[in-house]
């Protein structure tokens, strides 16, 4: 990304020869009939991934239609083709989301106070009626949202901490695993008199010891599986044997602390919490060996690498797609949609932030933080949308998306005119074998339990509209 004259400049990524876009394109027919015909009892995705994954193959393709931007000093062209926006599948678009929240929170509303991290992790049993009912992630994390509530008011004194959650539904290693990360400001707001009308106050509340913590986690077990039970989701037995248990499954982490004005800091834990599920630069395809190989998030400065066949592995990526219209991300405490403190912390926010300073411009500046060129700028440090020539800003002049104009274009900036097609399936669907009931999976005291998947395919009710 580096020109002739030493300038840092912008270069579309080729995704056509990555291995994600390459591994669909070859396999993507025979997971869909392997969809249609199951031959085991493996957690399986809804079919209707298989529309996703062929929108998934337009994003990026300037074949689909482009965005012509131009200089208005220079004249320099560029062309940007669309993204597909797929949420859970696309790791490229779901990095632009991770962004637009990350700066969205950094910019508008997280005042400069200390955050903490706090992730909890639920049994693998309660994992499985999570991953059957979409809507139970909610309720864990508003759970969390309000025990953690509760411990910062009882040491800090009355009011409302800044609170945004974020829903994950997979592990380091590719595997299906709901938890939920929490950035909570260390300290309530409140509202106190003014000069000319009411403010924001703020105090500090001290950080959580080990044995608040352990405390923390019992309440928030025994209030998760009296919600479970009170849904209908648990029976009155199962819960008081999950009661009984001696490791109860649950746990809860708080040791990742942000002191205020630490706003680097703060970026990497939103962005962290908010990543995609899947990491492009660990994945690679040996097509003429029929094998994916996946390397693992580093734990205690140690990784190893995952080899599946390549329908294995569109298996486990499709289970990590989020079911339709369940927000991944919400608000809590002061910043909840029907919070009075909402409003000032906003304000407070926007004061501490250099590109919103003027209130007059603060819209038209959000506005801007969103866009994919912004983005990129957060991310890679590079903005692409300066021309090369004069390092004027680029302005859009045009949308692409005739077919003729499209073929001509390409063939000018020597792009494939072709459209990508995927490889057939098989001629027949292959046998359905016999499979009995799932095996057991262990106490929960398993070294492996990160691997379990547990998920059946939705219903009818859960298909995108």
């Amino acid at each position: 990304m580096e020109d002739w004259s030493g300038k840092f400049r912008y270069r579309a990524r080729d995704r056509v020869r990555g291995p994600l876009f390459r591994v669909v394109l070859d396999h993507l027919e025979e997971f869909a009939m392997r969809l249609a015909w199951p031959q085991d009892c493996k957690p399986r995705p809804n079919p209707a991934i298989i529309e996703r994954f062929r929108k998934y193959i337009e994003c990026g393709l300037s074949r689909f239609g482009v965005v012509r931007y131009r200089c208005p000093k220079c004249g320099q062209d560029m062309f940007v083709a669309f993204s597909c926006k797929i949420r859970g599948l696309c790791p490229s678009c779901d990095a632009k989301r991770a962004a637009v929240t990350m700066a969205n929170a950094v910019d508008r509303l997280l005042p400069e106070v200390g955050y903490r991290q706090w992730v909890l992790v639920v049994p693998k049993r309660l994992r499985f009626i999570m991953n059957l009912h979409g809507e139970l992630a909610g309720e864990v994390a508003a759970i969390l949202a309000r025990c953690v509530e509760l411990r910062l008011r009882h040491t800090a004194g009355e009011g409302s901490p800044a609170h945004i959650a974020f829903v994950q539904r997979f592990g380091g290693e590719l595997n299906l695993h709901q938890h939920v990360h929490s950035v909570i400001s260390e300290g309530v707001f409140f509202k106190e008199p003014g000069l000319f009308g009411p403010v924001l106050g703020f105090r500090p509340a001290s950080p959580p010891m080990e044995e608040e913590i352990k405390a923390l986690t019992e309440e928030i077990r025994r209030k998760v599986l009296h919600r479970f039970k009170k849904l209908g989701y648990l029976l009155p037995l199962d819960m008081d044997n999950m009661l009984a248990w001696p490791h109860s499954g649950f746990s809860l982490h708080a040791q990742v602390y942000v002191p205020p004005g630490d706003l680097e800091g703060l970026q990497r834990v939103l962005y962290y919490c908010g990543r995609p599920a899947l990491s492009m630069q660990r994945v690679s395809y040996y097509a003429n060996k029929n094998l994916v190989v996946y390397r693992t998030e580093p734990r205690g400065g140690e990784s190893w690498s995952l080899s599946m066949e390549p329908l294995e592995f569109l298996r486990k990526w499709a289970l990590l797609v989020p079911p339709p219209r369940k927000n991944l991300v919400r608000y809590y405490g002061a910043l909840g949609p029907n919070s009075p403190l909402r409003e000032l912390v906003v304000e407070e926010a926007s004061k501490g932030t250099s590109r919103a300073r003027l209130r007059e411009k603060r819209e038209a500046v959000c506005a801007k933080l969103r866009s994919w060129a912004a983005c990129l700028a957060r991310v890679f440090e590079v903005y692409p949308l300066v021309c090369p020539r004069c390092s004027t800003t680029m302005l859009p002049v045009a949308l692409i998306m005739n077919d003729r104009e499209l073929v001509r274009l390409l063939e000018h900036l020597n792009l494939p005119t072709e459209f990508p097609r995927t490889k057939p399936a098989r001629s027949k669907p292959p046998e359905i074998s016999d499979c009995g009931p799932p095996e057991d999976d262990g106490c929960q005291i398993d070294p492996k339990v990160d691997l379990y998947e547990g998920i059946n395919p939705p219903g009818d009710d859960d298909l995108p509209a």
